[in-house]
């Protein structure tokens, strides 16, 4: 009809698996998202690979061919390869999928790359595709929840990842930053410096330095009960992420002994806490080797113009739900200041109710007897 404006129909969005053709534009699509962190960075695949999990990569686009979503995904077995789930797998999505929630079309391009993961799920026999996409300054983790329900998720059981964490700000550089520190953290971390820690960063692949950072982690772990990566997984980091400058590895050591040390990966300008070791020995009481690690990673960030340094999981004080076993670590990350933020948690694209319902039941069973399923981390 004559002067009548026509609406014209949204572009379609195309999803298919990627191949090494998409790696870079993959990975500056993950630089500029500000819900996207090194576990969607596409060597992050090789990481957790070292652990048995198999990368599988999906993409949405638009009709130009520019990038609108990304989802890494890990396939693993639903067990050791024994029992009724042998044929079966768990297909999980860590801090993902990562797209622009708050676009006009954002629900459209998580659509598209859900229809994307539901071939995936199908074609690997899964049961269940989980998934955790990160809330931002500017969509919030109620927002994200509502989403998902209304694309057919629930909430899972269980988080697979920390629900809470801060965000500290570097923009003003570490000077600032160390102005905002608790009172008692800056005294820390002036105390560790007197009593002759001293940091190195590490800012290439220094595989001995990675070596040794490995065994210490390892160490704390057995300490603190948790489980971490085998050493494989930091020569992957090293080889990547280290090789290209996005790893900052700080070793804090006491007459050239190593005695605590924290690894941060970036992406884009923010940064991202990964992981963090100590020793605990009587003799090292004073020496705050933890303080003195994570506060010459501020310093190195802030030198090298990254704006934001995520803590990776922070419950805050009065958070009645939290782990108890959060309190420590966390006590000693509120201390670095940052934002509080809540992500919405992990949920569950179901593909298979019946096998669903069975390795639901069973994980209940195993809570209950005292015999947790097995975490996930970074």
């Amino acid at each position: 009809m004559s002067g009548v404006p026509t609406r014209r129909a949204a572009p379609p969005l195309v999803v298919r698996a990627a191949d090494a053709a998409d790696r870079g534009a993959w990975d500056a699509f993950v630089a500029r998202l500000p819900s996207a962190d090194p576990l969607q960075a596409w060597d992050w695949g090789a990481v957790a690979a070292t652990g048995g999990e198999r990368p599988e990569r999906w993409l949405a686009s638009d009709a130009d061919g520019h990038l609108r979503g990304v989802a890494q995904v890990l396939v693993r077995e639903a067990t050791a390869g024994r029992g009724p789930f042998a044929t079966h797998r768990v297909l999980y999505v860590p801090h993902g999928p990562a797209w622009d929630a708050g676009a006009a079309d954002g629900a459209a391009v998580l659509a598209t790359l859900l229809g994307g993961l539901r071939e995936l799920g199908r074609r690997e026999q899964g049961i269940v595709l989980k998934c955790d996409p990160r809330a931002t300054a500017g969509t919030s983790a109620e927002q994200l929840a509502t989403l998902l329900r209304a694309h057919g998720l629930r909430r899972a059981r269980a988080d697979l990842q920390a629900p809470t964490t801060r965000v500290v700000d570097l923009r003003a550089g570490s000077a600032a930053v160390f102005a905002g520190l608790e009172k008692d953290t800056r005294n820390l971390v002036r105390r560790s410096a007197r009593e002759g820690v001293r940091s190195r960063v590490v800012r290439d692949g220094d595989r001995a330095a990675y070596a040794a950072f490995a065994a210490l982690l390892a160490q704390t772990g057995s300490r603190a009960g948790f489980r971490v990566r085998p050493r494989a997984a930091f020569e992957a980091i090293a080889a990547t992420f280290g090789a290209r400058g996005d790893a900052y590895l700080v070793l804090a050591e006491l007459d050239d002994r190593p005695i605590a040390g924290c690894l941060t990966l970036a992406v884009g300008p923010r940064a991202f806490y990964l992981y963090a070791a100590s020793l605990r020995e009587p003799g090292l009481r004073h020496a705050h080797g933890a303080y003195a690690a994570l506060w010459a990673c501020v310093e190195a960030l802030a030198a090298d113009g990254r704006e934001s340094l995520d803590l990776w999981g922070v419950a805050e004080a009065e958070d009645a739900s939290a782990d108890p076993a959060w309190a420590g670590f966390s006590l000693f990350k509120r201390g670095f200041g940052g934002t509080p933020l809540r992500h919405p948690g992990t949920f569950d694209l179901v593909l298979s109710p019946a096998w669903y319902l069975i390795r639901d039941l069973r994980e209940q069973l195993r809570r209950r007897w005292g015999r947790p399923a097995p975490g996930r981390g970074a």
